[in-house]
């Protein structure tokens, strides 16, 4: 079958790939908001063109099965799927990414810290592009890059593998954060010894960073006062906000809401802080918005002060 022949089958192709993504026909059109009769005819005419069954259709309730050669178009079709998508980005960039949309993943405290001014400049810059923005840890991150549901991951402690590609990382001093009226205030830094004593809000034990304060605390000896942990780090630092206790955050970024806390770098840490990463999978075309994302993150990361 010659090329232009088979792309005159696309919406078959469309019809084909829905069916075997949801297993019947009747559910394939329920997605598509057409008649079983349509898909059915779609599937018939584009097996009729390329001469082979690509269905089993002898499943009964089971639902339908590719045949081998429907294997094989469905994997074909899915980097035809892929190809398109960038095709059609790489299209809005050349209209200003007027069209475009960008899938980024990104962890909380990035998502409250860093992201607000970034996606204003993008939006005043690109009226027409439309964001669609998971908050998740770094694990759920991964999986979405892996299933192709995000372009773009934010976050910490991404995995050393060759399946992610790194396109740049942020290395953030790490800060005890308090209330304009504690007395820690008005200094510049600490040292670890010197929060001996304090009320401490943490994170909760489901984030990496938790393990990293408890083990350095019991090193150098220091006994604080947990008075509450949570997985928000908004949650956290409106509290210390409110005089609460003291937070340990890695970083100071606060673009958007400058609010009423202060930062003081806090010394003799027996770790380093963990990089801020911004990653994509390694092999795949970047499409347009994410790219302009990426070059966004870079300029700011050689920028960015601490």
């Amino acid at each position: 079958m010659q090329p232009s022949t088979l792309l005159g089958r696309l919406p078959g192709l469309r019809h084909f790939i829905e069916v075997a993504r949801q297993g019947s026909f009747r559910a394939a059109a329920d997605k598509l908001h057409v008649a079983p009769s349509a898909v059915s005819k779609q599937i018939k005419n584009l097996e009729l063109a390329l001469d082979t069954e690509l269905f089993r259709r002898d499943r009964g309730r089971g639902g339908l099965e590719l045949t081998e050669a429907g294997e094989i178009l469905m994997f074909r079709c899915a980097s035809v799927v892929n190809e398109l998508t960038i095709a059609q980005d790489e299209i809005a960039e050349l209209r200003g990414l007027q069209r475009g949309e960008l899938r980024l993943g990104v962890n909380e405290v990035l998502a409250s810290d860093l992201l607000p001014g970034i996606l204003r400049d993008m939006s005043y810059n690109h009226p027409g592009l439309k964001f669609h923005i998971v908050v998740e840890n770094t694990r759920e991150i991964v999986q979405r890059l892996q299933e192709g549901e995000i372009d773009i991951g934010l976050g910490y402690n991404f995995p050393p593998t060759p399946e992610i590609e790194t396109l740049a990382t942020l290395r953030r001093r790490t800060y005890a954060i308090t209330s304009l009226d504690h007395p820690m205030a008005r200094l510049r830094q600490v040292r670890l010894s010197e929060i001996d004593g304090e009320k401490v809000i943490f994170p909760d034990t489901s984030i990496p960073m938790r393990h990293l304060l408890e083990n350095a605390l019991a090193q150098a000896g220091v006994e604080v006062r947990e008075v509450m942990n949570t997985n928000s780090f908004t949650l956290l630092r409106q509290m210390v906000e409110s005089g609460m206790g003291i937070g340990i955050v890695f970083g100071s970024f606060l673009q958007i809401r400058r609010e009423r806390l202060a930062f003081v770098e806090l010394l003799d840490l027996p770790f380093e802080s963990p990089p801020v990463a911004c990653c994509r999978m390694a092999g795949r075309a970047p499409t347009a918005s994410s790219a302009a994302f990426a070059a966004s993150i870079k300029t700011i990361f050689v920028n960015y002060g601490g």
